[in-house]
This record gives structure tokens, sequence and C-alpha cells, in this order.
């Protein structure tokens, strides 16, 4: 059963501390991407973690729209990753004159943080917790026919599955169906 996060934020609110660990559990890749794309440590990127989960724990009761929590979280992260990364440089010297004509500022930023790229993180953090999900014979072919750095001819993972050569595509088919259920929409 996938439960909404108003439905989250409800049940904390109500005491139900499993629902504070699913909120953490459901959001924690997505948030810690967020000062890990913008170049902070690990270690800092885990503090802007700590400290997002915190500012939540302490609003939960204030907050208006608990249906809009992804993205309550998603913009808290940004705002705490941006005030952790602007204290940081504030204590290295800096050498670049306000010229725009310096090199420095000719380097085009060719991956900006969008909201498409969270948008494509979280989609796959839920497509890995899914494949978890599915039987065994279907993370193998799928490995096989998705993940494997060479492509692996159809008659190995025939040898390989113990399946006819024929029915490597509606087996596949079917693996993906089973996959889907596990993605939330």
């Amino acid at each position: 059963m996938v439960e909404s996060d108003e439905e989250l934020v409800r049940a904390c609110r109500a005491g139900d501390e499993s629902a504070w660990e699913r909120i953490v559990v459901k959001y924690q890749n997505l948030l810690f991407s967020i000062p890990r794309r913008a170049g902070l440590e690990k270690d800092l990127a885990a503090d802007v973690l700590q400290e997002v989960f915190t500012t939540l724990f302490e609003k939960l009761d204030t907050l208006e729209k608990p249906e809009y929590l992804r993205a309550w979280l998603i913009t808290t992260t940004r705002h705490k990753t941006i005030h952790l990364v602007q204290r940081e440089a504030r204590g290295r010297p800096r050498y670049i004159d306000d010229d725009e004509s310096e090199t420095a500022f000719q380097i085009p930023d060719r991956a900006p943080l969008a909201d498409e790229r969270l948008i494509r993180l979280e989609k796959a953090n839920q497509v890995e917790a899914a494949f978890g999900q599915i039987e065994e014979r279907c993370q193998r072919l799928l490995t096989m026919l998705y993940l494997e750095k060479d492509q692996v001819p159809y008659a190995e993972i025939a040898e390989i599955l113990k399946i006819p050569l024929g029915s490597i595509g509606p087996t596949r088919a079917r693996c993906l169906q089973k996959l889907l259920k596990f993605i939330p929409e």
C-alpha cells in the first residue's frame, strides 16, 4: 500500500513513529542528491539532510498543505544547501574580480539543478526500489537486457535463464508490467 504524503503527515501528527520513518525512507535519497549535486561533500550533504528533517519535525504541526510535502522538502533542502554553500564560501578567500570578462565567468554551467533533474532522480529511486520487489528471474532478465555494460545477446540470455529464445520478448513484457506495479504514479 502506497501512502500519500498527506496520510503520512497525518499519521506523524498522531504520533505514529513508523510514519516518520516512512517519510525519511521515501525522501532521503532525493533530498541527499540536492546538496551533493550542488558540490557538497557527503558529510556536509548529510548535515543538510539532518537539518531538513529536524526542521520538518519542528514544523510538522504547522504545515498548511501536507499534500505538498515533497515540494516543501525539496524547497527547504535547496534553501539549506544554498545557505551552507554561502557560509562555506565566506570562509574561503575569493580571487575572482567582478569583471565579467574574467575566464571563470565564461564557463557555461551545463548541468543546472533543475526540477526535471530532481524528478528523474526520484523516478530512478522509485524504479530501483521497485526492482527489488520483483522476482529474481525478472531481475536477472531485465538486468541483462538493460543494465549490463555490454549488450548480452538473446541466445546467451536464453541459455543462462534456461528459457526458449522466442520467449524472451514476452517474458520481458511481463517483467516490465510487474515492475510497473511497484512504481507509484
